[in-house]
Order: structure tokens, then C-alpha cells, then sequence
């Protein structure tokens, strides 16, 4: 384990020295609400504590919610929140939402607030004195304000669509901020354009070590190509413009080239143990991985473990999977457990299924810290105060880690963008583009192999191929914050969440069944967020979004 061992003193001192200004009070505050710019921006220090602050409000594998944090994945197709929280994922799922309280709706006020930083530190920009000891610097953290900016338009952009810009400091008191109306998706992409090639232009294609959990090159192309995918997608392309496609599918390859350019490459081959597809979310810079949120909620040593985990491991068994994710890994053969000659048996379910399934997902017989986890009547990993689903997540968690005496911790990046989401982008809007093609074919098949699963059959239809894309994407991606948004953007959300989940009960004799576990809600109004009322009552220009 001195790999990790190694990982762990580098990712303290690195979150040291990244994210220690935000015990410094006065930098949550604009200046020009508390103090001068003068005191922020004429001393390089402040001013890049002020925007290391920017980075606080990046995605992160916990969710506000109450007075706990809950995953996103349980609003969807992949998992179930058996906590009770206010304001949870199980909003999602029974469609108890509206425009005055919503899951995420503080992701509103905190993205603009994340931009409206920003604008601030590129407005006195020029105040700020450059760095004589690295004389790049200064520029360096501009390319970063410009990559964070593009990046929270397209978080604004996938949940609301069309939003307002932004793109100068407004002060409370500014009439303009009761004034604003939303832009249209098409000026958002533009404008997220704008700053991405802003940022390419400045930001090297990667940081030097002390540096690590910066805005990059490669985390702006990564966005584009995100963005670009986003925006040929049904949802904000409902009229299938081609072009659109095409677009997503340059931006994909364009940032493929730039990854394999500056030695971004799949992870292969096992180390200490663990296998190269569950060495990703372990390792603190694995060579696949293109950007990653650090800090609170990021990096973790072991709240993610204690959410995750069972009671009997010392966890809270907060977030699970349901049978609706287990049942959409393929057999070890390539065939999905209801086709034919795929060999499964719903009575020895486990057996034979796609690596990542093992790698993935804690179930019945699978050895967990020693032990293997057991889901009988009496077992111990029943043993916890809500009523469980009979799986648990091993996806992110790092196995040897005490949660009893906290001991041998691991600090692990909350990843954003890792390579693997290039070639599905990159398939995906090929085959939108222009139907099957080899290349299409290739760069899915390269996932596949990294981790010994059969290459997709030749020949197949572009709605077939389509259909294989988004199941690879399910899988290769999963309980990674995708799938909630993949269901909307390919506008599914009406036939997968909208019906009744299962999970698996584990009998005495061994055998098994699979009961409802709950109904699940999903409107069309459902695939665009609400924009909170708060917002309306105090600025009548903004029009809601349909059904809200």
C-alpha cells in the first residue's frame, strides 16, 4: 500500500495549500460589499485566495439536503436515498417539486454567486501585481477564472436551459439585476465557447503536482466537448439539427487528440490490488482522469466511506443501488441477462457478469473487509436503521480504511471529467452524426476492452448502436452524477423513472426474489429545473420554464 500511502501525504498538503483561505472570513465576501479591491487585488496572495473560493461550488459526490447530504444517483435509475432528508433525492422520485423548494435549488443561487466572483476577479484583474518568483502566474489564475465561469454557465445551462449572463459584477442595489432576462441557449453555448477558448488559450494542458485540482487546457476542452453534447442532445436540440451532432463529434475528437497529446491515457493493469477500472476513484492523479473537484465534499478521507458502507462495517447505509442498475450489467459474455443465451440465472445471479459489476457493487456473497456480505434473514449487514435494498456501494470506497478507529485513511478527488466520457461523447455523436462507423465502434470498444468485455457486434443499426452507446455510458459511468443528467438531456426520463423500482431479498435457503420497492414519478416538466420563485417574484423578466 505505499502507493497510497504517498497519495495521502500529497493530497493533504496539497488541500493545505489549495483551500486554506477559506477559513479566512473576508474572502467569502465581495469586496465591494465589505472591502476595498484594493486590500484583495493588489497583493497576488489575496487575490488568489479570493479565487480559490470559486472552486468551493464545483459538483461533488454529496448533495445538500437538510441538515445531511445525500448522491445524486438516487434521483434516478441507479440508486435509492433510505435516508428521509428534506429536500432529497426522493423529491425526484415522487414528484413532491415545485419552484419554491426543490432538491438542488441552491445550486441556483451558488453558481451565480461562483460567476458573479469570478467577474469580480476579472474585472480588477489588472490591479493585481504579477508574481516576480513565477512570473506566469497571474495569467494563469485568469485562464482559470475563465474555465470556472465557462464551467458553471453549463452547470446553469443543463439543469434551466436558457439562463441570464452575467458577465460583470452586479451589486445588490443594481436595478439591473431586477431587469435581467434569461438568454437563449444558443447565446449560453456561445458565451461558454468564449471563455473555453480563453482559458485553452492561457492554461497549460495540465499543472505541475503542487498545482493539482486546477483548472487546465484539458478541463476546458473536456467542457466544450461535454457542453457541445449537451447542446446536440434532444432536449435542447429538439428539432435533431445534424450540425449539432457533427459539432459535438469535432469537439469530442478535438479533445481526445489534446488528452493523448499531453499523455491522458485509459487506466490499465492493477496495482497494490486493485483493479485498473476501480483505480480510478482511488487514486489521487490516475493518467485518465482530466479534472477533479478537491476540498470539502471533494476529496474525502472517509465521510464517503461512512455514507456508503453498512452498519455492520461502521457506516450509515445511506445511498444504495437498486436491482434496476444490478440488472443492467451484461454477462461476462456480452449479452444482457435477459437475452437469449446469456447463461443467467436469477437464482445465482452474481455469477459471470461484466468486471465492472464486482467492481462497482457490494451484494450478496461478495467479500467486503474480510467478511462476506450477508443479506439473510439475521445477517449482518441487515443491521442497519433503514430498510436496505440488499446491495450497497463499492464504487469510490477504499476497502482497507477502519471506520471504527478511522485508521488508514485515503484521500480520494471527486472526479468531473475523466477520458472515458471523451470516447462515449465522441460515439455517441458519431453515430448521431452520420450512423455507424468503425471509429464509433473503435472508441467504445477500447473501454470495453480495458476491462476484458467482448467487443459490440458489427453490423448493427444506428438506433441499436444508439441504444448499446447510452448502455455503455450507464455502466462505464455509473454513480458518477451522468445518469441523471443523461436521462433528461436524451429525454427518457417519462420510460425509465417514471415506474416502480425493486431490490433483492435474500431468503434463508439462499434463494432469491426481487419485490417492489417503491412507485417513482417523472413528468415532462420534469426534464428542465424550476427557477426558484425567489427569483420571479424579484425579477418579473424571467419566465419560468414550461409546467412550472
Amino acid at each position: 500500500m505505499r502507493r497510497y500511502n504517498l497519495y495521502k501525504c500529497i493530497a493533504l498538503t496539497l488541500f493545505t495549500i489549495l483551500f486554506n483561505a477559506c477559513s479566512k472570513d473576508y474572502l467569502e465576501r465581495a469586496p465591494s460589499d465589505f472591502i476595498p479591491a484594493e486590500e484583495v487585488f493588489s497583493n497576488i496572495e489575496s487575490a488568489e485566495d479570493f479565487l480559490n473560493n470559486a472552486y468551493n461550488n464545483l459538483p461533488s459526490l454529496f448533495k445538500p439536503g437538510g441538515d445531511q447530504n445525500w448522491v445524486l444517483s438516487s434521483g434516478t435509475d441507479e440508486a435509492e436515498q433510505i435516508w428521509d432528508i428534506a429536500g432529497d433525492a426522493n423529491d425526484f422520485n415522487t414528484g413532491n417539486w415545485n419552484s419554491t423548494s426543490f432538491p438542488l435549488q441552491s445550486f441556483w443561487f451558488n453558481y451565480y454567486n461562483s460567476i458573479r466572483r469570478v467577474n469580480n476577479f476579472i474585472e480588477h484583474y489588472d490591479m493585481i501585481p504579477v508574481d516576480n518568483i513565477n512570473p506566469g502566474r497571474k495569467e494563469r489564475m485568469l485562464g482559470e477564472a475563465y474555465g470556472l465561469r465557462a464551467y458553471y454557465y453549463f452547470e446553469l445551462m443543463k439543469m434551466w436551459g436558457a439562463v441570464p449572463i452575467v458577465d460583470h459584477v452586479l451589486e445588490p442595489s443594481d436595478p439591473e439585476g431586477t431587469i435581467l432576462t434569461r438568454n437563449s441557449v444558443d447565446e449560453v453555448m456561445a458565451f461558454i465557447k468564449g471563455d473555453v477558448d480563453r482559458a485553452v488559450s492561457i492554461l497549460p494542458a495540465r499543472h505541475v503536482q503542487s498545482q493539482f485540482g486546477r483548472f487546465t487546457a484539458m478541463a476546458a476542452k473536456a467542457l466544450w466537448s461535454r457542453a457541445t453534447l449537451y447542446y446536440a442532445s434532444p432536449l435542447l436540440n429538439p428539432g435533431n439539427d445534424q450540425n449539432r451532432w457533427q459539432a459535438a463529434a469535432d469537439a469530442a475528437k478535438d479533445a481526445i487528440d489534446f488528452a493523448a497529446a499531453n499523455n491522458y491515457v485509459l487506466s490499465t493493469g492493477s496495482v497494490d490490488g486493485f483493479g485498473a477500472y476501480e483505480r480510478i476513484f482511488l487514486e489521487q492523479m490516475n493518467a485518465e482522469v482530466l479534472f477533479t473537484r478537491t476540498g470539502m465534499n471533494g476529496g474525502e478521507y472517509a465521510s464517503w466511506d461512512m455514507v456508503l458502507n453498512s452498519n455492520a462495517d461502521g457506516g450509515w447505509a445511506g445511498t444504495s443501488p437498486i436491482q434496476e442498475m444490478v440488472d443492467s450489467y451484461e454477462m461476462s459474455n456480452g449479452k444482457m441477462i435477459n437475452e437469449s443465451g446469456s447463461g443467467y440465472n436469477p437464482q445465482n445471479p452474481y455469477v459471470d457478469r461484466d468486471p465492472r459489476f464486482y467492481q462497482t457493487v457490494l451484494y450478496q456473497g461478495a467479500m467486503w473487509k474480510g467478511n462476506p456480505m450477508d443479506f439473510r434473514p439475521g445477517g449482518a449487514d441487515l443491521k442497519t436503521d433503514h430498510p436496505p435494498v440488499n446491495y450497497f456501494l463499492r464504487k469510490f470506497m477504499y476497502e482497507p480504511l477502519n471506520l471504527y478507529n478511522a485508521s488508514n485513511t485515503l484521500y480520494r478527488p471527486w472526479i468531473l471529467m475523466r477520458l472515458s466520457e471523451l470516447f462515449l461523447n465522441y460515439a455517441e455523436a458519431l453515430n448521431e452524426a452520420s450512423g455507424p462507423s468503425d471509429e464509433a465502434y473503435e472508441y467504445i470498444n477500447r473501454i470495453r476492452r480495458r476491462v476484458d468485455m467482448p467487443e459490440l457486434t458489427a453490423g448493427l443499426s444506428q438506433e441499436q448502436l444508439r441504444e448499446k452507446i447510452r448502455h455503455e455510458r450507464r455502466i462505464e459511468l455509473a454513480f458518477e452524477d451522468h445518469r441523471f443528467w443523461d436521462v433528461r438531456r436524451w429525454k427518457i426520463g417519462t420510460m425509465v423513472d417514471n415506474k416502480p423500482i425493486h431490490y433483492v431479498m435474500v431468503n434463508s435457503d439462499g434463494s432469491y426474489s426481487y419485490p417492489e420497492r417503491e412507485p417513482r414519478v417523472f413528468q415532462e416538466k420534469h426534464y428542465l429545473f424550476p427557477i426558484p420563485q425567489s427569483e420571479i417574484d424579484k425579477n418579473p423578466q424571467l419566465v419560468q420554464n414550461p409546467g412550472w
